[in-house]
């Protein structure tokens, strides 16, 4: 009867905790990534690689998991899966990993949080978010989606007393990694919705996600083949360091990552999923600080607190709908799971 409700226990806590270690993970991963960019590595052809390893290890994953609860496959299925890998991978992740060659990623950090918010709109314009302003959930979405952002742009626009020294110093091409973050925010916000819609017609995360990471590994190769010349395809091995990067990024980042979210959204709704993107904040705050020595100003860390706050309110509020509707973790987002 113990192990029962311990199992319980974890169930419930499920969602919490993948998506809590999916951010600390691309903390880690961003950090790798901006280290061996540094060293003239091809920030495309890592992409490229990465995703075929996520490709090859969601496929097998797929293949013996899901056997016998995959629908049946349909060109329409194919279709959205395309878009998916279109929107989530060559144009999120690909330009997402090359502005790290112009921008640090405790800032690449800061506008990913900004998607919060605007999937937040974008969730209640395509119908996947309802709720009533002068409610007591409402009030507690929207003055969370407010003080992450505000933690954000606290961050940003306010630097504050110096807390931690560093020597490092921001890069002069900063503006051109500000708009591929721009566009890879913009990018992944519409995968958070469409992804939602498409899992309500085919119920098979893994399946899906491989369908995906395929398309978006091909379109990928074709991009990089355009752009790098051939020699640049030839990775450094730099210790290990480039392996590391890639089999990690593949099999955790690319791979499970994109699963635990689909598996999210599919269960929780967009604007759950994405709530936990404020700790990415948090995480890459302190790996910069703690691990590569970045300097860290008061206005990072009030930044952080407003950002953990904001979360908590949107998670609170989340968590009064399920109470009060009795939605339970099975439900799929076919119904609202925000009705003040």
């Amino acid at each position: 009867m113990e192990l029962r409700g311990l199992w319980l226990w974890f169930e419930a806590c499920k969602p919490y905790l993948f998506l809590t270690l999916n951010e600390l993970c691309l903390a880690v991963f961003m950090i790798l990534i901006e280290s061996i960019l540094s060293k003239g590595v091809s920030a495309l052809a890592i992409v490229v690689y990465e995703h075929v390893v996520a490709t090859v290890v969601i496929s097998v994953l797929a293949f013996f998991l899901e056997r016998q609860k995959r629908p049946p496959l349909s060109f329409k299925i194919l279709c959205y899966a395309f878009l998916l890998g279109l929107l989530q991978i060559t144009l999120c992740q690909l330009l997402l990993t090359m502005a790290l060659e112009f921008i640090g990623s405790s800032y690449e950090s800061i506008g990913l949080n900004l998607q919060t918010a605007l999937i937040f709109v974008l969730a209640v314009v395509f119908g996947q978010e309802k709720f009533r302003f002068w409610s007591r959930n409402g009030q507690a979405k929207i003055w969370g989606v407010t003080i992450s952002a505000a933690g954000v742009l606290s961050t940003v626009l306010w630097t504050g007393p110096t807390v931690l020294k560093s020597t490092n110093l921001a890069t002069s091409e900063a503006t051109f990694g500000v708009i591929m973050i721009i566009v890879g925010v913009l990018a992944t916000c519409f995968w958070n919705i469409f992804v939602g819609h498409v899992t309500r017609m085919y119920p098979a995360e893994l399946s899906l996600t491989a369908m995906m990471s395929f398309f978006g590994t091909i379109q990928t190769a074709i991009v990089t083949a355009i752009v790098i010349p051939s020699s640049s395809w030839k990775l450094q091995w730099d210790g290990g360091l480039v392996l590391v990067a890639i089999l990690f990024g593949g099999i955790v980042i690319t791979g499970l990552s994109y699963y635990v979210m689909t598996w999210s959204i599919h269960k929780r709704g967009p604007v759950f999923t994405s709530a936990f993107t404020p700790l990415l904040i948090v995480f890459s705050f302190l790996l910069d600080t703690f691990v590569l020595g970045d300097t860290a100003h008061l206005g990072s860390i009030v930044g952080a607190f407003l950002v953990i706050v904001g979360l908590y309110l949107i998670l609170w509020a989340k968590a009064d709908d399920m109470k009060q509707y009795e939605i339970n973790d099975d439900i799929s987002i076919n119904s609202p799971l925000i009705q003040p």
